[in-house]
């Protein structure tokens, strides 16, 4: 049984795959899009006959897929090429890492891969034999099967950055914050900001402009943070070991917990989030993680002074892709 990785193209999608091939029968499938998404949709749309295309890339770049083999895609590219896998025989599993609504609205407005009165779940799930998803209320919603979140790195990896980031010695307390402009981010950081500034931690808040339509000038200014640059995932890295707390805001209605929140425990850093249902992991404890909400900004202050035992790698190793993978896989076995 081999599992094939389709279009896994983020930085750090390709390190974990090509880490993982070392222990693991796996393969990466990072050509499907090419040559097929735009030409199908375009044909698509235009009500022109799609078969001999879909079955000519099928035969190019899918042909050494055999029926116990496990086809797992990720939620957010799927999009591009469903028609090319939706009646391969093979396993097809679905990893979703985004909410429907995330997927939705960036499928029909940034991707354009779905037509607006099209829906993500009805166009895409139905083909899938298995579907995971990492939040809760979309488990709940769609009757898929949850899935813990999970790092880049195998465990092997993880047990050798917990012990270097034991040497990492701040001479300068930071607090690391980088994600999209939304406004209630601006809200969070303006008000949290002079709390940790007046305790000592300087702040390293980044806030990323993505809508082309939307001037940097047009964007909120304040002295609080940055309107960044997107920054490749592996800088990210840096940055969070470099730091001592991680402020996480969250997209609002989201209940499942991100890479931000796991990257802290790993890296034994103290985690602001505004994620409410991290209080259900296994790893959380309120020395480390502080949930915030409206009300409880004044604890702050308590919060930063606390100790914390960090947490273990046989906790670690259920976010990592060896887990994952072993999860998949059991299902088909």
């Amino acid at each position: 049984m081999t599992i094939y990785f389709a279009e896994w193209n983020a930085d750090y999608e390709k390190h974990m795959v090509n880490v993982l091939k070392s222990e693991y029968d796996v393969v990466l499938f990072n050509k499907l899009m090419k040559h097929f998404r735009d030409i199908n949709l375009i044909l698509d749309r235009k009500k022109l006959p799609r078969q001999w295309f879909i079955k000519l890339h099928q035969f190019i770049k899918l042909r050494s897929l055999e029926s116990d083999d496990i086809l797992l895609c990720s939620g957010f590219a799927i999009s591009g090429f469903i028609d090319l896998v939706k009646n391969l025989q093979c396993h097809k599993v679905l990893v979703l890492r985004d909410t429907i609504e995330v997927l939705n609205h960036s499928m029909k407005n940034k991707k354009k891969w779905l037509c607006q009165h099209e829906d993500y779940v009805d166009k895409i799930t139905p083909f899938f034999d298995k579907i995971y998803s990492f939040d809760f209320d979309d488990c709940r919603k769609y009757n898929f099967t949850y899935l813990n979140q999970f790092l880049p790195f195998t465990f092997s990896e993880m047990k050798e950055l917990r012990v270097n980031s034991n040497h990492f010695c701040n001479t300068i307390k930071t607090c690391f914050f980088i994600g999209e402009y939304w406004e209630n981010r601006v809200k969070v950081i303006n008000r949290i900001a002079p709390i940790l500034n007046r305790n000592g931690y300087q702040t390293d808040f980044n806030l990323i402009n993505y809508k082309s339509t939307q001037t940097t000038h047009s964007l909120e200014q304040s002295c609080h943070y940055k309107l960044g640059e997107k920054i490749s995932y592996f800088e990210n890295i840096e940055k969070v070991k470099q730091s001592d707390i991680i402020l996480e805001i969250g997209q609002i209605g989201q209940t499942g917990v991100t890479l931000r929140a796991i990257e802290a425990i790993l890296f034994n850093k103290k985690l602001i989030t505004t994620n409410k249902s991290i209080k259900k992991y296994d790893f959380y404890s309120p020395e480390q993680i502080f949930v915030l909400d409206d009300e409880n900004y004044k604890n702050i202050e308590v919060f930063l002074k606390s100790k914390f035992t960090p947490v273990t790698l046989d906790i670690l190793h259920q976010y990592s892709p060896d887990a994952m993978l072993n999860t998949i896989t059991n299902n088909f076995l």
